[in-house]
């Protein structure tokens, strides 16, 4: 093992209902927590309290200091740092209220993005397949059992998300331009990223009792740890109350 290669903790948690830590979070995360639907809120607080720890321990900061900032309903970023400037970093969610998932991870070296999808959502998979995916992919899915074609189509679909994450790009794109090689049973770039990149890092693991596909994709090769807990807190009184914002 190349011990230069840096080790990245995605770390994986069931929404907490009770919006805990909440006063983690800045003014500006507080109004758009105030305009979600109740059922959005938990893993929206998870993820950003799980974000802030994990780059509040990275840059020497409590939580609340870290000065993350979203440009409306897009990128979340560091204000003052520049985009090739670590930490790098990545965020997702799955789900709503009692059954959201949120996950993130941070890096040192290399730029990332994670992905996590839920396979039990129900959407019809195979017409999406069939005009977002390269049809080289979707003439493989259609020809699947269900079963499997479902398991597969997510499975594309959170790296190729990921892939969207690593580089700040949009969804549609990398959907129809991206094709994945998994034909020796390690998931690789079949053709260059929108943005030119043709290596990547790609780790992916299936959470069966969850039915959740995660991915996460690296620019430079890295070490996934997977922490993955996913225990569901019991709701308090107020678990949909903004409390926290003054």
């Amino acid at each position: 093992m190349n011990v230069d290669v840096e080790q990245i903790k995605l770390k994986i948690r069931a929404a907490d209902p009770a919006l805990g830590g909440q006063e983690m979070l800045s003014a500006a995360e507080h109004v758009r927590l105030a305009s979600m639907h109740g059922a959005a809120r938990p893993s929206f607080v998870t993820a950003r309290t799980m974000l802030r720890q994990e780059l509040g321990e990275y840059m020497g900061l409590v939580g609340s200091a870290v000065p993350l900032v979203q440009e409306g309903a897009g990128r979340v970023f560091l204000d003052g740092y520049g985009d090739n400037e670590p930490p790098f970093f990545s965020v997702s969610h799955s789900g709503v209220a009692e059954a959201g998932i949120a996950a993130i991870a941070v890096a040192e070296t290399t730029p990332i993005g994670i992905d996590i999808q839920q396979t039990g959502h129900h959407i019809d998979w195979k017409r999406v397949a069939q005009r977002r995916f390269p049809a080289r992919e979707w003439d493989m899915l259609k020809a699947m059992p269900e079963s499997e074609g479902r398991m597969l189509f997510f499975t594309l679909w959170s790296i190729k998300e990921a892939c969207v994450k690593m580089e700040n790009g949009t969804l549609m794109p990398y959907l129809r331009g991206i094709e994945i090689d998994f034909r020796d049973g390690r998931f690789k770039l079949a053709s260059p990223t929108p943005r030119g990149l043709t290596d990547t890092s790609i780790f992916y693991h299936f959470v069966s009792e969850f039915d959740l596909a995660v991915a996460c994709v690296s620019q430079h090769e890295t070490i996934v740890k997977l922490d993955c807990h996913i225990a569901r807190p019991v709701a308090g009184p107020s678990s949909l109350d903004n409390t926290g914002f003054n």
